[in-house]
């Protein structure tokens, strides 16, 4: 059989991406697609739509599958990625492709653990991230990532001056504890605290950014209208714990994103400290606090449930060392914020091409 571009793309357009619910090639996510007969050696590119996409291996496994039941299983399949991430951007933040709202109802939920957690787990899958701590009365970013005595340098450009975000674990990285000494309060009232935040944002130098995860303070009130009003973020992140209480704060969380005056997508619902375990008893989860109350909050306004982090005292114990669980050696635990930022990416580049359409 005499080997033709049109075989080949035929071929592909049985490989369905799942998110966008079309085969590649229509889709136009195949780029520069060769082969050689000789060495019986197909090649491709498959561009996506965010670099931190989890498919990578459903996408190699599924076109390997389609070129060999066409040629044969002899040949060779050979697939690179590039990506292209989708978002909107504003212009306040014109080089931040997503503007992301980790949010509760309430504070002790893990918010800040997740954030930061999240923010790593994007950077590791190749996404350039950055992560502002918008939790101005209690910032806690610094602890978590071992950077309490870190202060940022400034610099000008076009005759204004920027701060220069910490990197740290291939992140970047800005917080209010960077500028006040450690335990100093912050006593700011609702004005003051947003034009804070508002500066945080806009005068930091973040670069080119796929995502920008931005942990607020817990609660709904001055910060979360007018980040949500000023910047038009590209989806919010809801943080909650399995417990009752907790789910109905989440729920007034989730209420107000979706008022008329703000209006920030919700990418979906965490639930964090959802079960306790232990390796002695690897067979047995202990739902503490209940059992799935996030999911079921996800299931009632009908958003996606990213996953659980499970309550465990080594997330403890490196968060307080500045450790992130993120880059544990344990699988079980990396895996966790490993397939939470996974969903996260996925539902992302839904919404951004939701409302593209």
């Amino acid at each position: 059989m005499r080997i033709t571009e049109a075989h080949l793309y035929d071929a592909l357009r049985t490989v369905i991406d799942p998110d966008l619910r079309q085969n590649i090639v229509d889709a136009g996510m195949v780029k520069g697609l060769a082969w050689n007969e000789e060495d019986q050696r197909v090649s491709l590119t498959l561009q996506l739509t965010t670099p931190a996409c989890p498919l990578k291996d459903y996408f190699r496994s599924h076109i390997t599958t389609a070129i060999q039941t066409v040629l044969s299983k002899e040949w060779t399949v050979q697939v690179s990625f590039i990506s292209q991430t989708v978002g909107g951007g504003s212009e306040s933040l014109p080089q931040v492709k997503n503007l992301l709202l980790i949010g509760s109802g309430k504070g002790g939920v893990g918010k800040s653990t997740l954030a930061v957690n999240l923010a790593i787990a994007l950077a590791r899958m190749g996404a350039r991230v950055g992560l502002l701590d918008a939790d101005i009365y209690g910032p806690s970013i610094p602890i978590l990532l071992g950077l309490e005595h870190a202060k940022p340098q400034v610099r000008e450009r076009e005759g204004r001056p920027l701060l220069i975000p910490i990197r740290k674990y291939g992140v970047e990285v800005m917080s209010l504890g960077f500028l006040v000494p450690p335990g100093q309060a912050t006593p700011w009232r609702g004005p003051m605290a947003s034009n804070t935040l508002r500066q945080l944002l806009v005068e930091t130098d973040w670069g080119e950014l796929d995502y920008l995860i931005v942990d607020m303070p817990p609660g709904t009130g001055d910060i979360q209208i007018t980040l949500a009003q000023q910047f038009r973020p590209q989806g919010a992140i809801i943080i909650t714990t399995p417990q009752k209480l907790a789910c109905a704060d989440a729920e007034k969380a989730i209420t107000m994103f979706r008022m008329p005056l703000v209006q920030v997508p919700i990418v979906g619902i965490v639930e964090n400290m959802a079960y306790f375990w232990t390796p002695e008893l690897p067979d047995r989860k202990f739902y503490i606090f209940g059992e799935s109350g996030g999911r079921m909050l996800a299931q009632k306004y009908e958003v996606p449930f990213l996953g659980e982090i499970p309550l465990l005292e080594s997330i403890v114990q490196r968060s307080d060392k500045g450790l992130p669980p993120a880059l544990s050696d344990d699988v079980f635990l990396a895996a966790a914020y490993d397939t939470i930022a996974g969903e996260v990416a996925r539902a992302v580049s839904r919404l951004a091409l939701v409302s593209s359409v």
